[in-house]
């Protein structure tokens, strides 16, 4: 089975290509890494996500109104990095620099470093926060109690 992360190898590879497309690669794939990994670490949180265009929406806000700053700053850099993902994969006439996408790769490993080394202890104050945030500020509740 593959995982979120795996895109990530991809990206790194290919931001070391010599053409733009390998770059518009790495951009795209570093964000479905970066998204895979959030996906992941909320359904382990006993969050269900939805699928599909409302997937996106829904991993930013929660990380970034999980009362943890690490995760914030993550949650803020997802969202960025999906209209980097967008104009990568669909502005083709505008050119993108190696750089750009070595700096959104390098932004993808952020977002996965920063879930990846979460304790135990802020993953529950984290849950609390984002069910605190559904319940007053959304007005629904998406968590199950069925972490992994």
């Amino acid at each position: 089975m593959i995982r979120g992360e795996d895109f990530l190898k991809i990206a790194e590879r290919s931001v070391t290509g010599v053409l733009e497309a390998d770059w518009r690669t790495a951009v795209s794939r570093g964000y479905y890494a970066a998204f895979h990994e959030a996906r992941d670490f909320l359904i382990a949180l006993g969050f269900q996500t939805p699928r599909a265009d409302a997937a996106h929406a829904f991993l930013w806000r929660r990380l970034q109104n999980g009362g943890h700053v690490g995760l914030a700053l993550a949650g803020s850099r997802l969202n960025q990095l999906r209209g980097e993902r967008n104009q990568a994969d669909y502005d083709i006439h505008r050119d993108l620099a190696r750089d750009d996408a070595a700096a959104a790769v390098k932004s993808a490993a952020m977002i996965i470093d920063t879930l990846h080394g979460l304790t135990a202890d802020e993953r529950r104050l984290i849950t609390d926060a984002i069910k605190t945030y559904e319940r007053d500020v959304l007005r629904e509740s998406t968590w199950r109690n069925r972490p992994r």
